[in-house]
């Protein structure tokens, strides 16, 4: 990543010496350290301006800042649920890379007293001694392979609700952060919290775009998302199939029982649909009382296995009124474009219909 290259004392390593052993070796200058971090987080905001994605931004500057910094062996972040039950470093850089790739701090009695989760909790950063004897595992690893010697969390804080994060920064310097000056990592802090905070209200309107309001489930604007995934480039691409249901008299639901139990209705098949189906399934509100089921990966028995699933199902749902649904498959081909294929399930739902309703119709 072509970063800002500003000078750093370059020195050459001590014989028989590791890097990170060299440069503790030849000694530790707070106010100099503070002056180039400082210069690079000035340099680093102005790429604000340049439409790199969030994550991408937060990365380069945490290289930027390891890379003119001769004590910071790590810096990552991590941005998400305020009361999340596990960690993992979202963005990272450093020579200590690797060990924040293999990183999870799962919450629990030990890790509720490290920084990660004090921090999250509310507590005021502080400089954590690290060495080889430390409790934590993790810590005594990235003491003996990378010399770090402390470690300071900083709270990044977000207006977006239940959202929080961390800007983790491990050195190796007993108390480099009180040395350098906390404020300098709280002033960095604040910057990733805007970034990240931009990036869950993107997500988040995303989501929004491509999700009904109704049910919850994905609307027509994520048809090109699941056509990239349902793809058959040939015929040794695994089969896919789509499904297209639609409710049974949905019309009489709204004309004898009114529009607000009719959305009840399509609330609850959505709900049905999604707890049925797999993880790696998806359903979309097609239109009306209709929904699309994409099934990726899946055999032509399965497909009808899994039709007859959803159709019992919904019939089980339960209720004053009885809801049942017509379901009408096709096969993905690897010469046919999903909107054909999505055509070809609609004849079969047709057909589904015009057989008495409640039931299963497949077409090739």
């Amino acid at each position: 990543m072509a970063w800002l290259k500003i000078p750093s004392f370059k020195r050459r390593p001590a014989p028989g010496l590791p890097a990170h052993a060299d440069e503790a070796v030849m000694g530790f200058e707070p106010l100099a350290e503070r002056a180039l971090i400082a210069e690079t987080l000035l340099a680093s905001a102005a790429r604000l301006m340049t439409g790199r994605r969030e994550l991408e931004l937060v990365r380069g500057v945490c290289e930027a800042m390891c890379e003119v910094s001769g004590h910071i062996r790590l810096a990552w972040t991590w941005f998400g649920d305020e009361n999340t039950e596990t960690i993992r470093p979202q963005a990272y850089a450093g020579s200590a890379s690797d060990y924040a790739a293999r990183l999870t701090i799962q919450r629990n009695l030990l890790t509720e007293w490290g920084p990660a989760f004090r921090t999250l909790g509310g507590d005021q950063p502080q400089d954590f001694h690290i060495s080889r004897w430390s409790l934590f595992g993790p810590w005594r690893e990235v003491a003996q392979a990378h010399g770090v010697r402390s470690v300071m969390a900083v709270p990044l804080k977000s207006s977006f609700s239940g959202m929080g994060g961390l800007f983790v920064i491990y050195a190796d310097q007993p108390d480099y952060f009180r040395d350098v000056g906390e404020s300098l990592f709280m002033a960095i802090g604040e910057l990733f919290s805007s970034v990240l905070t931009a990036s869950a209200e993107r997500a988040a309107l995303e989501q929004a775009a491509n999700h009904d309001a109704l049910t919850g489930v994905l609307n027509r604007h994520a048809l090109p998302i699941l056509e990239r995934r349902m793809v058959r480039r040939s015929l040794f691409d695994p089969q896919s199939y789509v499904l297209l249901i639609d409710v049974d008299h949905f019309k009489a639901i709204n004309d004898t029982l009114g529009h607000a139990r009719g959305d009840e209705v399509l609330r609850g098949i959505a709900l049905t649909l999604r707890n049925t189906l797999r993880r790696d399934d998806s359903v979309m509100r097609w239109g009306g009382e209709e929904f699309l089921v994409c099934l990726p990966n899946t055999r032509r028995e399965d497909a009808l296995v899994v039709a007859e699933k959803l159709r019992l199902a919904v019939a089980g749902m339960g209720g004053s009124q009885a809801i049942t649904v017509s379901i009408g498959i096709s096969e993905v081909l690897a010469d046919r474009a999903l909107s054909a294929t999505i055509e070809i399930a609609d004849q079969a739902l047709l057909q589904a219909k015009s057989s008495g309703r409640n039931c299963v119709i497949y077409r090739v």
